[in-house]
């Protein structure tokens, strides 16, 4: 009976230490992303005014959207660094008040070459984010738990499109000051960031050990928690402890080809769906946003489903196989219904971003397999920077692929290719779940909790 209540007290102290964290850090995080997103992606809302505003062709708008990656892959690797040696604490708040004053300084855009010019300054203020944040949370709960406080995280990423897309497009609706509508929607989207930047100061903390907001009994239990898995995992000696042996492993470089590719329909969606969606019909622009964000609320709700079932079940590798097989099926459908039918279209593309959107935090789940130690911080950068490079060729190519004429033949042609690079990410994660199975079971004495 004593046993009983011993595992019931354990799993309640466990259960209420993870709540707080979530509520505490997940929370807060998700906000920061929130607004994040929303700045990196709001151009797709912006361009249907900016564009003849400025003159700026396809062209030209997906090699400006493209720069925004640039900025950001070549700083990704030395931010993270950063913060590995600072913490997280300052260090997001920095990112966090440069890139709002960059993203209030895109109302300066008066061309093609300014457009250029604060995409990419854009993409350098915000480097880092992303993988810090993934750090970040993976120093604070035990893998078990992790895919679910990831997709707090990341599911951000629907809710600011579902937000963004209708909330852009009303501010576009106002011209005060001399102001075009794009110009303030800039303005009023980047300020929240500056007030952020404060609010992450105060209620961020950056170790276990720190956290007064955790009774001493949690503090103890979470930081032992930690501290166990770690020293099993480097027991078995199956993770790259160095930045040397995280670049050439292949589960690493696996995972960084994967990113990469589910990266390509992600952004080419989050930048040229609004564009699509007005060639499907006669829609404002109001209307334009509201059904732009009609995918991004069911991604939304399979994130947090798929992020808990893998949880649950302690399955990594088929909770994202499945799911973005899905995607390239909905992909196929969205390419071949644009000429047709705008409701199959539709469709297909909220499938898509379920099975690109939904499996960002069981992908992350998959890193703590492959890393350890020092590695972690920079093998993460690495993961997201080949990654983000996707961020750079996904918008050009759709638009080279496009073309700047009314027609969807070519739309459904970019769609196509974008399908392509999706089903590349699920071949190659299955193979990464293989290699981090014959792992653990080369560890021995090391029995795995979860099975990716």
């Amino acid at each position: 009976m004593s046993g009983n209540t011993g595992v019931a007290d354990h799993d309640e102290l466990a259960r209420t230490t993870l709540r707080k964290v979530t509520w505490r850090l997940g929370v807060l995080l998700f906000f920061v992303y929130v607004l994040n997103y929303l700045d990196r992606t709001n151009i797709s809302i912006a361009k249907l005014k900016m564009q003849p505003d400025i003159a700026l062709s396809e062209t030209a708008f997906g090699l400006g959207a493209g720069l925004f990656f640039v900025g950001y892959v070549l700083f990704e690797v030395p931010s993270n660094m950063i913060l590995y040696r600072v913490g997280a604490r300052y260090w997001i708040a920095r990112i966090m008040f440069t890139w709002g004053l960059v993203s209030m300084a895109m109302f300066l855009v008066r061309d093609e070459w300014s457009f250029y010019a604060l995409r990419f300054l854009l993409g350098v203020a915000e480097a880092g984010l992303v993988p810090g944040v993934i750090l970040y949370l993976s120093q604070w709960v035990p893998a078990v738990r992790r895919a679910r406080l990831i997709s707090v995280f990341y599911i951000a990423v629907p809710v600011s499109t579902v937000i963004g897309a209708p909330l852009s497009s009303w501010l576009m609706g106002f011209t005060p000051w001399g102001l075009t509508g794009w110009q303030f929607m800039f303005l009023v989207e980047g300020f929240p960031c500056l007030v952020m930047a404060f609010v992450v100061v105060r209620f961020l903390t950056d170790k276990p050990a720190q956290a007064t907001w955790l009774s001493e009994r949690q503090r103890a239990w979470l930081i032992a928690e930690l501290d166990r898995e770690e020293e099993a995992n480097s027991a078995g000696g199956h993770r790259a402890g160095s930045l040397r042996a995280a670049v050439r492993d292949r589960g690493v470089l696996g995972m960084s080809f994967a990113f990469f590719a589910m990266i390509i329909p992600l952004y080419a969606m989050a930048f040229f769906l609004p564009t699509i969606v007005r060639q499907m019909g006669s829609f404002s622009t109001a209307q334009i946003g509201w059904l732009t964000a009609i995918p991004y609320v069911f991604a939304a709700l399979a994130m947090w489903l798929l992020a808990r079932n893998s949880d649950r079940t302690g399955e990594r590798t088929r909770h994202y196989v499945v799911p973005a097989l899905a995607g390239v099926a909905g992909l196929v459908l969205g390419a071949l219904s644009l000429t047709g039918s705008p409701l199959l279209a539709l469709t297909g593309f909220t499938l898509a971003a379920v099975g690109c959107i939904s499996t960002l935090p069981v992908f992350w789940a998959h890193a703590p397999y492959l890393l350890s130690g020092p590695a972690t911080a920079t093998g993460i950068a690495f993961i997201t920077a080949v990654g983000n490079l996707a961020g750079f060729v996904s918008p050009y190519m759709v638009a080279l692929i496009k073309g700047d004429g009314p027609g969807q033949g070519n739309s459904s042609a970019a769609v196509l290719v974008t399908a392509v690079f999706l089903t590349g990410a699920a071949v190659t994660m299955a193979g990464v779940g293989r290699r981090i199975r014959r792992r653990s079971r080369a560890a021995a004495g090391t029995p795995a909790q979860t099975r990716p």
